[in-house]
């Protein structure tokens, strides 16, 4: 009795020893086999972006007469809502500084400094239904400056936009809700020959030239070879009070790449260049020169950008 006591003795005393490290194996057993627990998306996403430019073109025009800077923000919700700001530096030329060309205003009043620097501030709506995307959009183009335009007029801009893609393409139509960047009415009377600089020659310089529309067809897809991305775009702009309707084209190769460092490399570089240019421009009965600066200088004609930026 006494040796079988011992033996039950024995075997609880074993048992107990044994259990924590039989416990132990099941729970490291269990943590292998269980899959890890991912971590919730974040309900937004902030990102930075900051380049040089060889030249500032938006929609087939210089903006910025050589080297520009250029950078922004921008917030992106879960839900498809976005809210961003941009800024580049520009030609004063370009936007209402008096030149060697052009010193005053159709009523003889002289120019003054023009805009240095230009900010959008943006926002809007996009949402995925299979392989389409549709978005609805708003822009503020705003100079700090202040600087009126040629007619004497504030050239802060509002656009709205409404646009869809699809497989790599990107159709957007723009709409302007304020005059078109501080410009008046610039038809002729096509049986006067008056010079521009008589205001006896406008129309109506006064009038609202809101509504102005642009076209824009884009297509962004990465080439199978050398890690290189392709960008196109063809666009339209629109307008029956301003004599700048004219189409504008871009074609484009830019890579991501890495700068190596002692620790972990710093991602999210891009280089590249652009190839731009413009076609059938408006022909107005008295030639409006609204595509060259206040120097007379040209700035819808063909042009190769060259940039690097980053984005983190």
């Amino acid at each position: 009795m006494k040796a079988l006591s011992w033996i039950t003795n024995r075997q609880v005393v074993s048992a107990l020893c044994a259990a924590p490290i039989l416990l132990s194996c099941a729970y490291a057993s269990a943590e292998e086999v269980a899959p890890a627990v991912a971590e919730p998306a974040p309900a937004y996403t902030l990102t930075y972006n900051l380049g040089v430019y060889s030249n500032y073109i938006s929609r087939g025009n210089d903006w910025g007469g050589g080297p520009a800077l250029q950078g922004g923000v921008d917030w992106a919700h879960s839900s498809g809502f976005y809210l961003g700001t941009w800024f580049s530096t520009t030609d004063p030329q370009t936007l209402g500084a008096a030149g060697s060309v052009t010193a005053t205003d159709p009523s003889g009043n002289p120019l003054g400094s023009g805009n240095h620097v230009e900010t959008d501030w943006y926002g809007g709506y996009a949402h995925t239904f299979g392989p389409v995307t549709l978005g609805v959009g708003g822009n503020y183009v705003w100079y700090p400056e202040g600087e009126k335009s040629y007619h004497n007029r504030n050239q802060d801009t509002f656009e709205g936009n409404l646009n869809v893609s699809a497989y790599g393409f990107t159709y957007t139509f723009y709409h302007a809700f304020t005059d078109w960047y501080g410009i008046g009415n610039t038809k002729r009377d096509p049986a006067s020959a008056i010079s521009f600089t008589n205001p006896a020659n406008v129309i109506n310089a006064a009038a609202d030239t809101s509504g102005v529309e642009y076209h824009e067809l884009k297509y962004a897809n990465t080439l199978p070879f050398a890690g290189l991305n392709l960008a196109a775009k063809v666009g339209y702009q629109r307008s029956s009070d301003i004599c700048l309707n004219q189409k504008d084209y871009l074609i484009g190769l830019n890579r991501n790449f890495s700068l190596p460092t002692a620790g972990k490399p710093l991602d999210g570089f891009n280089a590249g260049f652009n190839y731009t240019g413009t076609f059938g421009e408006e022909q107005c009965s008295i030639d409006t020169k609204y595509y060259t600066d206040d120097n007379g200088q040209v700035i819808n004609d063909r042009k190769f950008t060259f940039y690097i930026k980053r984005s983190w």
